[in-house]
């Protein structure tokens, strides 16, 4: 009885010298400490282990330069071609791919597939047309049971030019709005490069929010099939480049898969987070 007496006053001296002292919340602080680092290991190594972003194959809009203006948009440097007759004849959201883009869609399958194999992946894609015709000839090359789930996603599509039916007035509007940062200059009621930012941010929220949540797992693919400049700030607002950054940025081209990689739960690109400049 004594000895249970002395220990229980030891064991109270000790936790009021721990109270008193601060050594208490110290203690409990790293306890928490490394709980939550417990977790976010957890939660890193539970997402999937690659991302693919794709850029949709050679489209009619690619190569219809009828009655063309060139500008330089942005500080990407991107060369946007316009065509009067091509927007005149249908919404941009209709413009299809060419024979060569349907051909690129499928070699982009082929190439999926030769790196992932008899692994599933979760699909998201623009809902424009070029966009969809790009992913139904990528998923020939795989099993319907590979294919978990085809989401559209009306955040994936393409820089919206507005009132792009004048070529002549475009281009008046880029001149009279030089003086303006380019980032952050909109076309004629369409959008500027930080509003298709702000969509990637909420694209992005929503995806890894599902990773968190246990939507995915390490055992999937996550595939994006969209347009090149929403690729591109895909990767800005992920790896937090800066805007002049991408002055020199390499240009995403027609169906070639990029593969993000995930590394101790970090997702890399070409095992970097640097941008990808035009002589890597």
């Amino acid at each position: 009885m004594g000895a249970l007496i002395i220990t229980l006053s030891l064991v109270g001296l000790a936790s009021a010298i721990f109270f008193f002292t601060g050594w208490l919340d110290i203690a409990i602080d790293t306890l928490i400490s490394l709980a939550y680092s417990r977790h976010q290991k957890i939660r890193r190594n539970k997402r999937p282990a690659r991302i693919f972003l794709i850029r949709h194959g050679q489209s009619q809009a690619n190569i219809d330069h009828s009655k063309p203006f060139l500008f330089q948009y942005n500080l990407f440097y991107i060369f946007i071609y316009f065509s009067t007759a091509l927007i005149t004849r249908m919404p941009d959201n209709e413009i299809e791919l060419t024979e060569l883009g349907h051909q690129q869609a499928t070699a982009a399958g082929e190439k999926l597939h030769s790196i992932i194999g008899n692994e599933t992946m979760y699909v998201y894609m623009s809902p424009y047309l070029r966009s969809r015709q790009t992913w139904e000839n990528i998923k020939k090359a795989f099993s319907p049971s590979q294919i978990l789930t085809e989401r559209q996603d009306p955040r994936l599509r393409e820089l919206e030019l507005g009132s792009g039916d004048d070529s002549e007035l475009l281009k008046k509007h880029i001149e009279e709005a030089g003086h303006i940062e380019r980032f952050y200059c909109r076309i004629l009621g369409g959008e500027s490069s930080a509003d298709v930012y702000d969509r990637v941010s909420l694209f992005l929220d929503n995806l890894f929010r599902e990773m968190d949540d246990g939507h995915h797992d390490r055992t999937q693919n996550i595939v994006i099939v969209s347009h090149g400049f929403f690729l591109l700030l895909f990767l800005m607002r992920y790896f937090r480049w800066n805007v002049e950054d991408l002055i020199h940025v390499k240009r995403i081209e027609n169906c070639i898969p990029l593969q993000l990689t995930k590394v101790d739960g970090v997702y890399t690109l070409d095992g970097t987070t640097k941008p990808p400049t035009k002589s890597s």
